[in-house]
């Protein structure tokens, strides 16, 4: 496969490379977490006295681990705030699955075609896992990496290559990466995997650009299936 530039806009001749696999972020590309993650920050906020944070607040968030991002936010009560946080997500976040439109759809469609499937994720790798056990959707991706599971998280490149081994595949695989963030493309340049951006979801394609990356893009996933 010709070696595409990402640090400039694509050529129309540029088209997405056909993959040996494709592996997917999870909260604003396969599924919807806003609401019960910015109802987890007002509680953690409400037990620290703090004030809350506002929607665009959360959605920034949303692009980092908490153990990447709470010390930054909450500096010594950083583990404090971490406990009240998932105090509420553990008790709540089965009656808050939300999958995004066309998501299963195309997982089916990946699973009859025999196109490997991976989820990587900065969300809680136990609470990940358990989500996709109790809804049955842990039979559509061959590994799943959630947060902490890797020894760094997402934008770094770590998850997304444990993902790849455990997976069987290697740097010789075309890999798609699809996300909806720039910390999600920033983690497939970085893997050396093709950067697939969802426009439908948190983030804005612009987001990308600004910091010198442009990937590949599609408005929402019923896109992919074409």
């Amino acid at each position: 496969m010709k070696k595409i530039d990402y640090s400039r806009p694509l050529a129309p001749e540029e088209v997405l490379p056909e993959p040996d696999a494709i592996f997917f972020d999870w909260d604003g590309t396969l599924a919807d977490g806003l609401p019960l993650i910015k109802s987890g920050y007002d509680y953690m906020t409400s037990r620290l006295g703090l004030p809350e944070y506002s929607v665009d607040d959360v959605k920034g968030f949303m692009r980092r681990s908490s153990r990447d991002l709470f010390p930054q936010l909450f500096g010594e009560r950083a583990e404090e705030a971490k406990n009240f946080f998932y105090e509420f997500v553990k008790e709540r976040y089965l009656k808050f699955f939300s999958p995004i439109d066309g998501a299963e759809s195309l997982l089916q469609s990946m699973r009859d075609r025999g196109l490997p499937a991976a989820l990587i994720s900065n969300k809680n790798h136990d609470l990940l896992v358990s989500e996709l056990q109790a809804h049955g959707w842990d039979v559509y991706f061959s590994c799943v990496v959630g947060a902490g599971k890797a020894a760094r998280d997402k934008p770094q490149a770590d998850p997304l290559l444990l993902a790849r081994d455990q997976a069987g595949l290697s740097v010789n695989h075309v890999i798609w990466y699809v996300g909806d963030s720039e910390t999600d493309m920033v983690a497939a340049l970085a893997a050396d995997m093709v950067p697939v951006f969802i426009e439908s979801g948190l983030r804005q394609l612009s987001d990308c650009h600004k910091i010198g990356i442009f990937p590949f893009s599609v408005k929402n996933l019923k896109d992919l299936h074409s």
